[in-house]
């Protein structure tokens, strides 16, 4: 009997241990939660620096119009990069539809791709992007230096690049506004400045 007792106050001496172990683990996961920054768009440093103007370059749409980018103009543009193979591209279309939706009077959207005209036509209807400036060529790729996909930049009214990067998620779009609004290149390098210790200054 009393070895029964003995064993069942180890039992929970044990149990007891655990569950603060289990409760500073805890504490360290929120620690580290904390320090995580949240990612904005992966700007890969090629090609025009953020807050200089933005390459100028003319190019066809789809239905043969001229699209002038990086030219000062009523509106900014928010160019998005894609490919029909690339799925986080597609994944990312219904995102770039709102935002072209929701801010239609200050932004421009326009898709830029590349390649076989018959993937580019399927991807188009799939989407329902008939009535959007789509361009397919690689004019516009080559002036932005652009390497990976699906890719975004984003271009004020007076033709500024205020910012750019790779974009795998809405939340790496949202990013871009961020980073546009915050006047840094990227939510990074914006993170990064407020993490920085700040002179002093004394009073004279």
């Amino acid at each position: 009997m009393e070895g029964l007792i003995v064993s069942n106050i180890l039992l929970w001496a044990l149990l007891i241990a655990l569950a603060f172990a289990i409760m500073g683990l805890v504490r360290q996961i929120g620690v580290l939660h904390s320090r995580l920054a949240p990612a904005g768009a992966l700007m890969v440093d090629k090609g025009v620096s953020v807050n200089e103007p933005a390459p100028q370059v003319t190019a066809a749409d789809r239905k043969g119009r001229p699209v002038n980018f990086g030219y000062a103009g009523e509106k900014g543009q928010l160019l998005f990069f894609l490919s029909p193979t690339c799925p986080i591209c597609k994944s990312l279309l219904p995102a770039i539809k709102s935002i072209a939706k929701d801010q239609a009077d200050r932004l421009d959207v326009v898709f830029i791709s590349d390649g076989d005209m018959d993937a580019q036509q399927k991807l188009i209807s799939e989407h329902k992007l008939e009535d959007a400036t789509y361009v397919v060529g690689p004019e516009v790729g080559m002036t932005y230096q652009i390497g990976k996909l699906p890719y975004a930049a984003l271009i004020d009214k007076a033709g500024i690049l205020r910012s750019k990067g790779l974009v795998n998620s809405r939340e790496h779009l949202d990013s871009l506004f961020e980073a546009e609004h915050l006047g840094s290149a990227t939510l990074q390098q914006y993170l990064h400045g407020q993490n920085q210790p700040q002179p002093h200054t004394h009073a004279h």
